[in-house]
C-alpha cells in the first residue's frame, strides 16, 4: 500500500538523483529509461516498486560505480542517447523514433542493423550512418548473397525449397514487416506474432490491413518443400530471410505466389468470427441472414440482425421493433440479406437459438462485409403498409425557429 513520503525522504531521494546525475556528465551517460526514471524520483513520482529500481540505480551509479549503459533490446553493442540517435560500438549509425523505438519491429530492425555494421567491420569499411544506412546499396548485393549462403547451408542437407513469406502490417500510417516460414500463415499465427503484438498494443487504431506475400526458395530446382515441423532452427532461417530476401528478389531467385490482403481489427472481429464459426459448428455450410433497420418517425434509427430473409410480420415480433414502435413510432424498415461462408445453408432447425448470435453477428458483421466473408444479396424495403403507432408521452422535437425572417 503506497503512503505519503516525509519532507526528509523527498529531500535525500533528490539528493540521490543529484548524484546520479553528477556521476553520469548530467544523464548523459544513462540509458534514456534510467534518466526517466531519475526525473520521476526527484518529481515523486514513483510507487514502492520504482524507488526500489531507483535504489539499485543508485547503488550501482554512485555507491559501487559499476553502472554500465545497457544495450538496447540487450542487443551487443547496441546503444542510444536521448535524442533518439542509435550506436554502434559508439559509432552514430541511426536514428529511431521514441514512440517506435522500444517496438517489437524496431528490435529486428536493430538486429539487422547490427549484423551490417559486422559485415562492414569484417571488410574493412568504417562503420558510419552513411556505409550502413544511406549508403548501404554500395554493400547490399555481397551482404545479401553472403547471408544467402547461409541459407544454402541450411537446405541443401536435402535439396529442399522453403516457402516462406512476407507479412506486411499497415497501421495509423505506419508499416511493420516480418518474415515468416510457410505460405500462407494462419491469421493465427499472425496474430499471435510478436511484432503484432507489439504493434496492437502500441497504437490505439486496432483497425490495420495485413498483406500477405508468399515465396518459394529452391536452389538448384528443388521444389520439394521443406515441412514446417522439420525447420528446427526456425528463427534463424526468418533472421536470415530478413538479410537476403531483396537479394533473392532482384536476381529472381524466388518463385513468387499471389499475395493475400486482408483488412481487420483482430482485436474484436477475427476473434468474434472464430467464435460464430464454433456455434454454428458447421463447417463447409453458409449462413443466410439479413441486418434490419428500422426508421422512426424522427429519423431516430435502430438495427438489428435476424436469421434469413424474414417477413415484415416477424420483424414486427422483435422487440426492438415493438419498443421503437411504443415509444417512437416505425415509419420505415429496409432490409439487406448477407450470407456467410460458402457451401449449403444451414437450415432453421440446425441454427443455434438467435439470442445466442443476434449480438455477435452486430459485432463481428462490419468485419465479415470488410473482409469479403459475408456477400450482400438482397435489399429490400419493407415500408409500405407500415402503421405509424406512437404512444401519447411522446413529444415530437420541435422544429427550429426560421432566421431573419426566412422561411424554409
Amino acid at each position: 500500500m503506497s503512503r505519503e513520503r516525509t519532507q526528509a525522504e523527498i529531500r535525500e531521494m533528490c539528493d540521490k538523483a543529484c548524484a546520479i546525475l553528477k556521476k553520469t556528465n548530467d544523464g548523459d551517460l544513462l540509458e534514456p529509461s534510467d534518466l526517466k526514471l531519475i526525473e520521476n524520483a526527484a518529481n515523486g513520482f514513483l510507487n514502492e516498486e520504482g524507488r526500489e529500481v531507483f535504489e539499485k540505480l543508485y547503488q550501482r551509479v554512485v555507491v559501487d560505480g559499476t553502472y554500465i549503459k545497457p544495450y538496447l533490446h540487450d542487443i551487443e553493442h547496441i546503444t542510444r542517447d536521448h535524442e533518439g540517435y542509435i550506436y554502434y560500438k559508439e559509432l552514430h549509425v541511426e536514428h529511431y523514433d521514441r514512440d517506435w523505438v522500444g517496438s517489437e519491429d524496431a528490435k529486428n530492425s536493430l538486429l539487422e542493423l547490427k549484423r551490417r555494421c559486422e559485415f562492414l567491420e569484417r571488410k574493412g569499411i568504417e562503420v558510419s550512418s552513411g556505409s550502413a544506412v544511406w549508403g548501404w546499396d554500395n554493400y547490399a548485393d555481397e551482404y545479401g548473397s553472403e547471408r544467402l549462403s547461409e541459407l544454402d547451408s541450411i537446405l541443401d542437407e536435402k535439396k529442399l525449397a522453403l516457402p516462406y513469406s512476407r507479412v506486411e502490417l499497415y497501421n495509423s500510417g505506419r508499416e511493420f514487416v516480418y518474415f515468416v516460414c510457410g505460405n500462407p500463415p494462419s491469421l493465427d499465427e499472425i496474430k499471435n506474432h510478436p511484432v503484432t503484438k507489439s504493434m496492437v498494443g502500441r497504437f490505439y487504431d486496432d483497425e490495420y490491413e495485413i498483406t500477405v506475400k508468399p515465396f518459394i526458395y529452391a536452389k538448384n530446382g528443388a521444389y520439394t518443400l521443406k515441412p514446417l515441423n522439420e525447420i528446427t532452427d526456425r528463427a534463424y532461417i526468418e533472421n536470415l530471410l530478413m538479410s537476403c530476401h531483396n537479394y533473392m528478389r532482384a536476381y529472381d531467385k524466388l518463385l513468387v505466389i499471389p499475395e493475400i490482403t486482408h483488412k481487420t481489427d483482430f482485436a474484436a472481429g477475427y476473434d468474434n468470427t472464430k467464435r460464430l464459426d464454433s456455434l454454428l459448428n458447421s463447417p463447409g455450410r453458409s449462413l443466410e441472414y439479413s441486418h434490419v433497420d428500422l426508421w422512426a418517425a424522427n429519423n431516430k434509427i435502430v438495427s438489428f440482425f435476424l436469421y434469413g430473409t424474414p417477413t415484415l410480420d416477424e420483424i414486427k415480433e422483435h422487440f426492438e421493433y415493438k419498443l421503437m414502435s411504443e415509444v417512437y413510432g416505425v415509419n420505415s424498415v429496409r432490409m439487406t440479406t448477407f450470407v456467410y461462408g460458402k457451401g449449403e445453408p444451414l437450415r432453421t432447425a440446425e441454427l443455434p437459438p438467435i439470442d445466442e448470435t443476434e449480438l455477435l453477428l452486430s459485432e463481428v458483421h462490419d468485419y465479415l462485409k470488410k473482409n469479403g466473408l459475408s456477400k450482400e444479396t438482397t435489399w429490400t424495403n419493407l415500408t409500405d403498409n407500415i402503421v405509424v403507432n406512437r404512444n401519447n408521452n411522446y413529444q415530437a422535437e420541435p422544429e427550429e425557429e426560421a432566421e431573419d425572417g426566412y422561411e424554409p
